[in-house]
């Protein structure tokens, strides 16, 4: 594992922002991902519908439970490219049988249904652990993003079956008209006092259409835990800060070589000027300095004398008492009253007392920086003339980091920072009109549709978005 060689941006993140960064990685190299996790499965699934195409659903059953087969194929494609290989497909084979083989029994009987599936997959197959150490490390990777991963695995065969009906919609509205008689007739056997028995020819195309949903879900699904286990090492063992500190030693490799140099050709006439000293002459010289004098300081002790412990009188105990219970009596008052403050905290308002909330201002949003001192003062004409020099994204991406910026300036929008653009969008829609919520629903959409569909807008929209710049105040700054 070469760190310098990593084709992702390795930060520490937040738990939903490293599931993003997987599914980046499996949406990079899709169809690389999808090819090799149906290689893997693909013989067993031939075999298991030959012996039971009359039973559908024992077929489906089984084709679930040997997934992770398929997701150790994928994770080798993933962490491969992840550090600047391309793997060969004679090398994806040849891992088809250890993903089948390697811990069969653990990984297939004992740990199969463990939600943090897609996690411990990571740690088996790419750290080599077993035994106690593989459950140490484990544990140990667990702990962060735990919530994510559950929910991502949880939620994953729920989305198979969705998108699974949804393929077999799509199948069925491209049968052309008159060609569907096998499946009419199956639709028209379907007796209605008995649903559970459902036509072989209905239930074999939907159990088809849910293994493909399954197939596609399931790269992204090993993604997010590649994802989370990348993430989770590089708060553990700074990753970042040791590519930091490689590209400072790149930068300043030349610097320190000059520095060798030098210091090649200083060392030996130094040396020659130690050998031509007297070393006795030297140390003389040095214990002579004032620095090494010897002082004494004497100290009289004075002799210790006893004490007897004497009773105080009667009247002084009874006033060290009084004392006592007035202190106690004064802390009991402070502490309630302090208390009926805390309890009633919620009755400022009405009070008239004014509560102002310090919110924390989000200075990196999605990977942008939105602090103002980072943008130019005029964002409209800046985002033009980068548009203009054929530096489309740029532009586009300057006056979605300006406007986020401004709503959370001037409108006071609590934008955080793990933050997408769907939370975006809704926090400054609830803030009301003060955030400018039509423009920035605008810009919004021009902008997830040039990042993630890469449609870039038109030179008129681009330009009616610089012209309609709802922030004037920071135009004229």
């Amino acid at each position: 594992m070469r760190l310098e060689n990593v084709t992702a941006v390795i930060r520490p993140r937040s738990d939903w922002e490293a599931v993003d960064l997987g599914f980046a990685l499996a949406r990079r190299d899709f169809w690389r991902c999808f090819a090799a996790w149906w290689l893997a499965v693909l013989l067993p699934t031939a075999a298991v519908a030959w012996w039971l195409w009359e039973s559908p659903v024992l077929w489906l059953m089984l084709f679930w439970w040997w997934k992770p087969a398929a997701s150790r194929v994928v994770l080798f494609e993933l962490s491969r490219r992840l550090f600047g290989e391309k793997p060969k497909w004679g090398e994806t084979l040849r891992q088809i049988p250890r993903a089948w083989t390697r811990r069969f029994f653990h990984r297939f009987i004992l740990a199969r249904l463990s939600p943090w599936l897609p996690v411990t997959l990571a740690v088996e197959d790419l750290e080599g652990l077993s035994g106690k150490a593989h459950k140490q490390r484990r544990q140990q990777l667990a702990r962060r993003g735990e919530g994510a991963v559950m929910w991502v695995y949880l939620l994953a065969d729920l989305a198979a079956c969705w998108f699974g009906l949804a393929i077999l919609m799509l199948v069925l509205m491209f049968i052309p008209e008159g060609q569907d008689g096998a499946w009419s007739s199956a639709i028209e056997s379907w007796n209605p006092s008995s649903p559970t028995e459902i036509p072989l020819l209905i239930m074999r195309l939907v159990v088809a259409c849910v293994m493909l949903a399954m197939s596609l879900i399931d790269v992204f699904v090993t993604g997010a835990g590649f994802g989370i286990y990348l993430n989770n090492r590089t708060w553990l063992e700074g990753w970042d800060v040791e590519l930091a500190f490689r590209r400072l030693a790149a930068r300043l490799g030349n610097v320190a070589l000059l520095a060798l140099v030098l210091s090649l050709v200083w060392m030996p006439a130094t040396l020659r000027a130690e050998e031509d000293s007297d070393p006795a002459e030297i140390i003389r010289e040095v214990k002579s300095h004032a620095d090494f004098k010897v002082h004494t300081v004497t100290d009289k002790i004075p002799k210790e004398t006893k004490t007897t412990w004497e009773w105080p009188a009667l009247g002084e105990f009874l006033l060290w008492v009084g004392k006592a219970i007035m202190w106690l009596v004064a802390a009991a008052f402070v502490a309630s009253v302090i208390w009926l403050i805390w309890k009633n905290r919620d009755l400022r308002p009405r009070l008239g007392v004014k509560t102002v909330a310090i919110i924390p201002k989000a200075r990196v949003v999605m990977g942008m920086e939105v602090s103002p001192e980072t943008l130019p003062a005029d964002i409209p004409a800046a985002a033009l003339a980068l548009w203009q020099q054929g530096r489309h994204r740029e532009a586009l991406a300057l006056l979605y980091r300006g406007a986020i910026s401004r709503v959370i300036e001037t409108a006071r929008v609590e934008i955080r920072e793990s933050d997408t653009e769907g939370d975006c969008l809704r926090r400054v829609e609830q803030a009301g009109a003060a955030a400018q919520p039509e423009y920035f629903r605008g810009i919004t959409g021009a902008w997830m549709r040039l990042a993630y569909a890469r449609l870039e807008p038109d030179e008129i929209e681009i330009e009616a978005l610089c012209g309609q710049w709802p922030f004037a105040e920071r135009r004229q700054a």
